[in-house]
């Protein structure tokens, strides 16, 4: 029986072919040595990696510092009012309403969690009924300064300097000494300073002709 692995005129013995009939070993090549990563002076590369450890400690501290200065619900509403006093003879009266009446609305609901940026005055004040958020006192001033920024928005109401001024500080008194409610019924006369009253737009009269 013929051997499957021999085929005709193919000897696949050991050294065949070979002068001497020996096998001729592979030759054997020097092993290499790792290859650095970085090619170059030693200072080099640690000038590198502190660069980058720097950058990164710099980024690190410049988005903890950027967190840490964002600005209270109430910094950011007596900043927007100041700015509105500082251009207080500027724009519509209508704008100044609406301008003023959102920034106490929005304070009041980041601050306090109330729904006043989404509801209207009348559904604003009558969810405040029985509420010890803010004393009667308070409640009536509220609903002042929101009566008349309404006038301002809604009913092409007209308000001279000294009107703007007191709505202003009325939005003022609720930012810096609103937002706790009183922790017994003895303290209700002085949880929060109640804002002077807006003083009423008297229209000018014409003289007849």
């Amino acid at each position: 029986m013929t051997n499957s692995l021999q085929q005709p005129g193919i000897n696949f013995a050991p050294g065949a072919g070979l002068p001497g009939g020996g096998a001729t070993p592979a030759p054997i090549h020097d092993i290499v040595g790792p290859v650095p990563f970085f090619s170059g002076p030693l200072w080099v590369i640690v000038a590198v990696l502190l660069a980058v450890a720097l950058a990164g400690g710099l980024l690190w501290w410049f988005a903890g510092w950027k967190k840490a200065v964002k600005p209270t619900p109430r910094e950011s509403a007596l900043r927007e009012l100041a700015k509105l006093r500082a251009s207080l003879s500027a724009g519509s009266d209508h704008d100044f309403g609406v301008g003023v009446s959102d920034v106490l609305r929005r304070f009041l609901g980041e601050a306090l969690g109330l729904a006043a940026p989404r509801q209207t005055t009348e559904e604003f004040l009558e969810s405040l009924r029985g509420s010890l958020r803010f004393v009667p006192a308070e409640q009536e001033a509220l609903a002042e300064f929101l009566h008349r920024s309404d006038y301002l928005k809604y009913a092409q109401g007209e308000a001279g300097l000294e009107q703007r001024e007191a709505l202003i500080v009325a939005a003022e008194s609720f930012v810096t000494s609103g937002g706790t409610p009183p922790a017994s019924p003895a303290e209700t006369g002085s949880a929060v300073a109640v804002p002077p009253p807006v003083p009423p737009v008297i229209p000018e009269r014409k003289e007849a002709a």
